[in-house]
């Protein structure tokens, strides 16, 4: 039942997508990113407006503009015409991103997505205690999510999806309209069955043997970045030590009449 209710979600859902515009075969290199520029230009913080709570988010900008074949000829194809007449700004929420690419996950779990920047700072040598918004890490963020978008863009399926064209341009309902799909209540039953549907009498050695080699090779791999965050934060609790050497030296050559020369030379070599 639950394998019926998936089937027919995404069978649903690629037939809104044709209603739209026409997909592709697979092999084909025709996507959206063939006909229209996609950028994530700037971020911007902003703030809610709930009465006396304070709450603070950040928002990017999606500009989108068609663009020109190498030889300077417009685009012409039809099947984008849908995609081509409301070439506009739009701004979204990273929470915006993270629900699009779950209704993609869902709508087409043949596809291998791209993954998304993260969403706070993972480590503590990152970690900027004055304000959570860093910039440098905001725009380490807005790079990564606009690579998301280019990756989706170019791929001769995913970018031919009704809700992705409407991600980058609806800027009212667009909320709405994905949440109408019911992925949200078929994840959900996915996931409660889960453990009883994948379950096969005879499963195939081949795929069993893919698998025992990703599960092994997720947990070396996690066992290496464990490792790594180790030794990151020792390398720079020692960094944050040795960065008031200069202050330490400076403030202990001032009150040393003797050593106060041999003191500014260290602190001199120190620096």
């Amino acid at each position: 039942m639950e394998a019926n209710m998936e089937d027919n979600f995404v069978e649903e859902s690629q037939e809104k997508s044709n209603s739209n515009f026409e997909i592709p075969r697979i092999g084909t290199k025709d996507a959206l990113n063939d006909h229209m520029e996609i950028c994530v230009t700037e971020a911007e913080k902003r703030e809610t407006g709930a009465l006396n709570v304070r709450d603070f988010y950040t928002v990017y900008l999606i500009e989108t503009k068609q663009s020109y074949r190498i030889y300077d000829t417009m685009v012409t194809d039809t099947n984008w015409n849908g995609a081509l007449t409301q070439l506009s700004s739009i701004w979204r929420r990273y929470s915006e991103f993270e629900l699009l690419r779950n209704y993609l996950e869902l709508t087409y779990p043949y596809v291998v997505l791209p993954a998304l920047p993260e969403k706070k700072v993972l480590y503590a040598w990152q970690k900027v205690a004055s304000d959570t918004f860093d910039p440098d890490f905001v725009d380490r963020r807005r790079a990564g999510l606009e690579n998301f978008l280019l990756r989706v863009a170019s791929h001769p399926i995913l970018s031919y999806d009704h809700l992705f064209v409407g991600f980058l341009q609806q800027a009212v309902g667009w909320r709405e309209n994905i949440k109408e799909t019911g992925y949200l209540q078929l994840a959900e039953s996915t996931l409660k069955g889960l453990s009883v549907s994948v379950r096969l009498k005879q499963p195939d050695k081949r795929f069993e043997a893919i698998k025992n080699y990703s599960n092994e090779l997720q947990s070396n791999v996690g066992n290496f970045l464990r490792v790594r965050a180790r030794m990151a934060e020792r390398l720079y609790a020692i960094h944050k030590l040795h960065a008031n050497y200069g202050r330490v030296f400076s403030e202990w050559s001032a009150k040393e009449k003797e050593m106060g020369d041999g003191l500014q030379v260290c602190l001199v070599f120190r620096v």
